[in-house]
């Protein structure tokens, strides 16, 4: 019943019979009308079943039904005309998506309708009407895309193949507005290619890419056609790896000669040879519009080589040439070489060029880098796969093959976007590298403390060589160079020392730089840094679109020492940092003995008064070898109260063979019981268990005398004492001379001025390893702990180097206390006892050197020392500090620089005229 009055709403009756047009759509008549006739046309007979039963129906009735039914049966969005152009919303978006499925779900009714009613197909449904006519799946290839400008067509690597390429080129046919096109990598062949070319709207097009594809004579004349129009727009042409012909080419390069809107063309990877280098020569030559030329990976050479740079030397208007992989040299002569320098030298335009991989020989490097440094235009240079290198102010530097190091086979490309962005390698091509102009600047006072010439620059990208910086009317020192992007790694130096600016920040490397640098002719030094400047590159950018102010190849400042006499500084202790240490005396030695004798027991142990005063005499004229061997045997009671355990004295007894028959170690430990208690109380640092000095002297007597005097060998305990002495005793304790090291080793210029350039490394040390138990008001000393530490974490601890050795330094080191019972300044350690206990600690260590030996031999060479005993120091010093270094305060690696020869030479040197004074402009030249 509601079916019903739905139809009586609509005026129709509810059945309805379909009937074929003389167009071939189809029609409907209704059947239960009285009054409507089944017949479409006045002119056709009705139908004979139903002629009795309605009569005919007037033209008028008959269209208004056929309106009627389509209505009905045709959707809403088909009457909006979908699939047309009229509807057509373009290629980009989900909407588009939509559409393509709806016109492929409607297309037999959607293409009846256009062609009914003459409506233009829409790109979707000529694409798709192609596809369906090929049997093909309707892979859209481009006809609809999420995102991207409507007339930018990309649709590179999709492997289309020639069928879906021409069902491609019905659909590209009706797209409007198309500019830019790309179908690289597409499997195309000149079937493909063709279609699609012949489609293109020729009149609008601006960028075309077949790159990858193969193209033949049909496609070349479709392209000479879109080239020679009148209204040609062509801008962009990428014919790479299209096996195009050198006949072909030379057509296409006979019209480009004369056309004015083509500025970038792509002919590589064609194997082009030496028949199209004329065309090539021409085109140059003519051409006013061609800006970019793509010919890398083709075989152009020999003669063709030289047309081609005898039409490039007389263009005017390329920009960006690549020429790489055309194995160009090699050449029986140098005449191809020169052709390319003097080219290269006149070309005023071109300022990105790449010759990469043309295996040009040393002499052609040589001579194409001589013509270049001429040409401050070319911005981007790639000289890769040459015997040759760039450095980074563009200048070409010959090089034997043997001397270059391949890192893979990656290569880029100067004009198609890199591949590879994962893999950074610096090129040093200002352009590529996107390369930023900056402004150093060292501000006397402000940056550091150097206020005189010859100040210098070493930048990461020049290997950290030396660069002049030119001095300002204000002081000031400035240098404008073009750096990579991202962040800049420098520090200067003035007169060979390096050093860092104040105004910038500092980083701590992981590797320490450690370079040969020439910084005038005449004068090479090695410069090692741990530490150096950074900032982040800001400036113009290198390209054609910003005003560039630095030019490639220009050469920098040269300095020119003025002449000066120099004379030796003549060295002394009392002007080195030793100059506070309280070397033994005998005053100082006797001062000691008395107070050992004094609390000693030995007074009361001898009763005979003149034997007593023999033993006295005896034991002072040997107490410096006695001291010195209770400074070393203490060494190893492994506390911080330093004093001899009864193992320790035992092992000394049998090193100098006492211990025999005569005397046993059952007849030591009477004796070690009469000396081990103190004579008086209140002494502090007396441990009670173990012998101190005035102790250990007195254990030797008692068993001189037990060994002697108690066998009847001897009738006095004097006797007894010089015959232990020299029997026994001397051969031994003549080897613990501390002094021995201290003055074949220690005491020296060569170590001193070692020290001295270090002592920032060393005054920070000291200060960040003492203090921990100094009372608050008293001067700050080292202790033992301390001083355990500060080795452990420098790192000095090894296999020959322990825990016992550093305590042996440390006692060592100590000067001489008389009082060491009641006062501990013998294990509090000062500045200048540190600089001793610090040197025997890395000469114990033995740490490998670091040093280039050329720095050696000139160090070496400075100090012209022929003691190799302090000269192994100074070696083993200098490579220890960079150890030391790393456990330094942030503050001390920041602004720390250690030194050069002409660190040291200037410690070591100074000139007789002083007062001779050159201006700067004496100092500087081209």
């Amino acid at each position: 019943m509601e079916k019903s009055k739905s139809h009586q709403t609509l005026g129709l009756l509810p059945k309805i019979s379909p009937r074929s047009t003389s167009l071939g759509f189809t029609s409907f008549q209704p059947f239960e009308s009285p009054s409507k006739s089944s017949a479409l046309s006045p002119n056709k007979a009705p139908n004979r079943n139903f002629q009795s039963t309605f009569p005919p129906i007037s033209i008028r009735e008959n269209l208004e039904t056929r309106e009627i039914s389509r209505q009905i049966f045709l959707k809403t969005r088909e009457r909006r005309e979908s699939g047309s152009m009229q509807t057509y919303a373009g290629p980009i978006g989900p909407a588009a998506r939509l559409e393509y499925f709806d016109s492929f779900k409607n297309l037999p009714k959607v293409t009846q309708r256009n062609k009914f009613e003459k409506l233009e197909d829409s790109p979707n449904v000529a694409y798709l009407q192609r596809v369906e006519q090929n049997q093909l799946q309707p892979k859209p290839f481009g006809m609809v895309r999420r995102n991207g400008p409507e007339n930018n067509l990309d649709i590179h690597c999709y492997s289309m193949g020639d069928l879906y390429a021409e069902a491609f080129s019905e659909g590209i046919e009706h797209v409007k507005g198309l500019e830019k096109i790309n179908l690289k990598s597409n499997r195309l062949t000149e079937r493909g290619s063709f279609s699609i070319l012949s489609k293109l709207p020729a009149h609008k097009l601006r960028s075309i890419s077949l790159a990858d594809n193969k193209i033949g004579t049909r496609s070349i004349s479709k392209i000479i056609e879109m080239l020679t129009g009148f209204n040609s727009t062509l801008r962009h042409l990428n014919l790479e790896n299209t096996s195009i012909t050198d006949l072909a080419v030379s057509e296409l390069c006979q019209v480009l000669a004369d056309n004015k809107t083509l500025s970038r063309l792509s002919l590589a990877k064609n194997n082009l040879t030496d028949k199209s280098a004329a065309a090539l020569h021409d085109l140059l030559f003519h051409s006013q519009s061609l800006k970019r030329l793509d010919l890398h990976w083709n075989k152009i050479r020999g003669d063709g080589a030289k047309l081609f740079f005898e039409g490039l030397a007389g263009n005017d208007v390329l920009k960006v040439l690549d020429l790489s992989w055309n194995a160009i040299g090699r050449n029986d002569n140098l005449e191809i070489a020169t052709l390319i320098g003097q080219a290269l030298k006149a070309h005023q335009t071109l300022y990105h060029l790449d010759l990469s991989y043309n295996y040009f020989t040393t002499e052609e490097c040589k001579i194409i880098g001589d013509f270049l440094n001429e040409n401050h235009v070319i911005l981007g240079l790639h000289m890769a796969g040459n015997d040759c290198s760039l450095n980074s102010k563009g200048f070409i530097t010959p090089q034997v093959a043997g001397e270059r190091l391949e890192q893979g086979h990656f290569f880029r490309r100067i004009i198609e976007p890199a591949k590879c962005n994962s893999y950074k390698e610096s090129i040093n091509c200002w352009v590529c590298e996107d390369w930023v102009e900056v402004e150093f600047t060292w501000k006397p006072n402000v940056s550091g403390k150097a206020d005189s010439d010859p100040i210098f620059l070493h930048l990461e990208c020049d290997n950290y060589g030396a660069d002049l910086m030119a001095r300002q009317h204000d002081g000031s020192y400035k240098l404008t160079r073009a750096v990579p992007p991202g962040l800049v790694k420098f520090f200067y130096s003035h007169n060979g020392s390096p050093m860092k600016s104040l105004e910038h920040k500092i980083i701590q490397l992981e590797t320490p730089i450690q370079r040969q640098v020439q910084f005038w002719s005449g004068f090479t030094e090695t410069v090692k840094m741990h530490s150096i400047n950074v900032f982040p590159a800001k400036g113009p950018i290198c390209n054609k679109d910003h005003n560039f102010d630095v030019k490639p190849r220009i050469p920098g400042l040269v300095y020119v020492p003025p002449e000066q006499e120099l004379e030796r500084i003549p060295w002394s202790i009392p002007i080195s940092l030793f100059k506070d240490y309280k070397f033994d005396d005998e005053n100082l030695l006797n001062d000691c003995f008395e107070f050992d004798w004094r609390y000693s027991r030995l007074p009361n142990f001898i009763k005979n008064q003149g034997d007593q005063d023999k033993v006295k005499e005896i034991l002072r004229s040997h107490y410096k070898y006695i001291r010195e061997t209770y400074k070393y045997l203490s060494a190893f009671s492994g506390s911080e109260m330093f004093s001899i355990g009864s193992n320790v004295l035992t092992d000394f007894l049998n090193q100098c063979l006492i211990l025999d028959s005569n005397y046993a170690v059952s007849d030591l430990g009477v004796n070690w019981n009469s000396c081990i208690v103190p004579k008086e109380k209140g002494q502090v640092y007396n441990p009670g268990s173990a012998l101190v000095r005035y102790e250990f002297m007195e254990i030797l007597v008692r068993v001189a005398n037990d060994r002697y005097v108690r066998n009847k060998i001897c009738t006095t305990v004097s006797e007894s004492i010089q015959k232990l002495l020299d029997e026994h005793l001397m051969p031994v304790m003549i080897t613990n001379d501390t002094n021995k090291w201290r003055f074949e080793k220690y005491i020296c210029e060569e170590v001193d001025l070692v020290l001295k350039a270090h002592k920032p490394i060393l005054n920070a040390l000291f200060k960040k390893y003492s203090g921990k138990k100094t009372l608050p008001g008293y001067k700050p000393f080292m202790s033992l702990e301390e001083f355990r530490l500060l080795c452990s974490e420098a790192g000095l601890i090894n296999d020959t180097f322990a825990t016992r050795e550093i305590d042996l330094c440390f006692t060592q080191a100590m000067m001489t206390q008389v009082d060491e019972l009641y006062k501990k300044r013998h294990v509090e350690m000062s500045f200048v006892e540190f600089l001793e206990a610090l040197s025997r600690s890395c000469d114990m260590a033995n740490l490998n050197t670091n040093e280039m030996l050329s720095e050696q031999e000139e160090i070496q060479q400075l100090f012209k020392s022929n003691d190799s005993l302090s000269t192994n120091l100074r070696s083993k010093l200098e490579s220890a500090f960079p150890n030391l270094f790393k456990i330094c305060p942030q503050l001390v690696q920041d602004s720390f620089v250690f030194p050069t020869s002409e660190t040291y030479k200037s410690m070591m040197y100074k000139s007789k005229s002083d007062s001779v004074q050159n201006s700067p402009s004496s100092l500087y030249s081209e």
